[in-house]
């Protein structure tokens, strides 16, 4: 059977080598990126691929984002360079990397929408990655939405990546998070809460071809759903300083419905509980392989193991693991 691995991250070199100079791709994140060989050495991720028959890739960056490389004004060039650097590897090696999704330089929208309409409407991208915030703004601001429209425009989907970071204290009274927990509960914490934010501000239900893809198989959503059907039925009643009344009207359809609405991939490191859980809740059409490549033990090869074992594992049709395989990907990117 194929196997297309939905959320994949590498550095192309030209952006790696502009990366690895500036002071956001040598600390914290871009720390760890610099120890992972396969993220940036193509030969390193080819020994890993080899290992899987009928297996591709769809490309996106890593982390950290752009913004969290270079200010606004050179934003824009990162941006051109990575997404030239992607799709080059994808017409050279068309076998290994099926797609790409691409950066944009978010602290810059109005770049970031040029760039947008550069690489979906006029190149070949297969999508868009945007993080969970952008130098700490939640993606449901308004300078953000002419993004969205492009990719609702396209039918081409935005892979929702975290980026919650160290800086984002786990207490009030706190600095900074401690113990990693920024990304371990921190990164589906802020993943649940941008999904949150993007329905109950309207970007949903205005774009409603929106295509929107959830790293970690929708991060704490599907676990939390009758919390959610039954916490949310009286928002507004926990607040007094704004008025939630037209909210949940102003959906169309229940709240369930619109989280649902969402994509998951399979990356959770090669765990069945959760796959289970996203899969029951989002259902067969809307949950893609994924291993979250190259992370993980043995140079990410583990993950990708892993990943693709629990998806065999499932007891489910032949039909509804070809469809989280590759049926479900090639729809949602519009691959061949």
């Amino acid at each position: 059977m194929r196997h297309i691995d939905a959320f994949c991250h590498f550095f192309p070199q030209g952006i790696f080598t502009r990366l690895s100079a500036t002071t956001g791709g040598t600390r914290d994140i871009g720390k760890r990126i610099q120890g992972v060989q396969t993220i940036y050495d193509l030969d390193a991720r080819f020994r890993i691929m080899d290992g899987f028959a009928n297996y591709s890739q769809v490309l996106s960056l890593g982390l950290p984002p752009i913004e969290g490389m270079v200010g606004p004004g050179q934003a824009p060039d990162f941006a051109r360079v990575a997404n030239d650097g992607l799709a080059e590897l994808c017409a050279k090696y068309p076998d290994r990397f099926c797609g790409y999704v691409g950066g944009l330089p978010m602290s810059a929208p109005e770049e970031a929408a040029k760039e947008a309409e550069r690489i979906l409407v006029h190149g070949n991208a297969n999508g868009l990655q945007l993080h969970t915030n952008v130098d700490g703004l939640c993606l449901d601001e308004p300078r953000f939405f002419p993004i969205f429209e492009i990719a609702a425009k396209t039918g081409k989907p935005i892979l929702l990546h975290p980026a919650r970071t160290a800086a984002f204290p786990d207490f009030a009274a706190e600095k900074r998070s401690r113990y990693e927990i920024w990304t371990i509960f921190g990164w589906p914490y802020e993943t649940s809460a941008t999904m949150a934010r993007l329905i109950f501000s309207g970007v949903m239900t205005r774009l409603p071809g929106l295509k929107v893809l959830a790293h970690h198989l929708g991060a704490m959503i599907p676990f939390f759903d009758l919390r959610i059907e039954t916490g949310w039925a009286t928002l507004g009643s926990r607040t007094s300083d704004e008025d939630y009344s037209n909210v949940l009207p102003s959906l169309g359809k229940p709240l369930l419905d619109c989280f649902k609405d969402f994509y998951g991939d399979t990356a959770l490191c090669g765990g069945t509980i959760g796959l289970k859980c996203g899969l029951e809740f989002y259902g067969a059409d809307h949950v893609l392989f994924a291993s979250d490549a190259p992370f993980g033990p043995e140079r990410g090869r583990a993950y990708i193991r892993d990943c693709l074992a629990a998806v065999d594992s499932l007891d489910v049709a032949a039909a509804v693991k070809e469809k989280i395989f590759y049926r479900n990907a090639q729809a949602l990117f519009g691959l061949k």
